[in-house]
């Protein structure tokens, strides 16, 4: 989860300085890198992770509130013309904030269940090792 969520900060990060020249547009989009690049610290409060939650959902909401806003004038083909890149980068970047704020909802979890899984999971072995035929001694006869 790290990786994609270091892939979405990236991202709206890249989004942001594209659109330096419209400041309410790159404030949203570098607010979004913001709340997905928080996501790597471990060792924040309870109630952190609570508005940090709040803001990743509010974020996702005005993507996608502003590419709603924007859809009745898009043309059926929309996403085939550069003057469609505006809403596909609202719509991309309201489904990459889905796993900051997964990332969140993980975190506030009662009795860490969340930390509890990334340890089962990396403990886990590998395929490759869970494909061996298992070493087991057999009767000589």
């Amino acid at each position: 989860m790290h990786y994609v969520n270091a892939m979405v900060a990236v991202a709206l990060l890249a989004l942001a300085l594209l659109h330096l020249d419209e400041a309410t547009l790159a404030l949203m989009f570098a607010s979004g890198a913001i709340l997905a690049a928080i996501a790597f610290k471990h060792w924040l409060s309870t109630w952190m992770v609570r508005i940090l939650a709040f803001g990743a959902a509010a974020a996702l909401f005005v993507y996608f509130a502003q590419f709603f806003i924007l859809a009745p004038t898009l043309q059926p083909d929309w996403y085939r013309h550069s003057d469609g890149s505006h809403a596909l980068e609202l719509l991309i970047a309201g489904f990459a904030m889905i796993p900051v704020l997964s990332e969140y909802s993980c975190r506030m979890k009662a009795s860490g269940e969340c930390e509890r899984g990334r340890r089962e999971f990396q403990e886990r072995k590998s395929i490759l090792s869970s494909l061996r035929r298992p070493q087991t001694s057999r009767p000589v006869s």
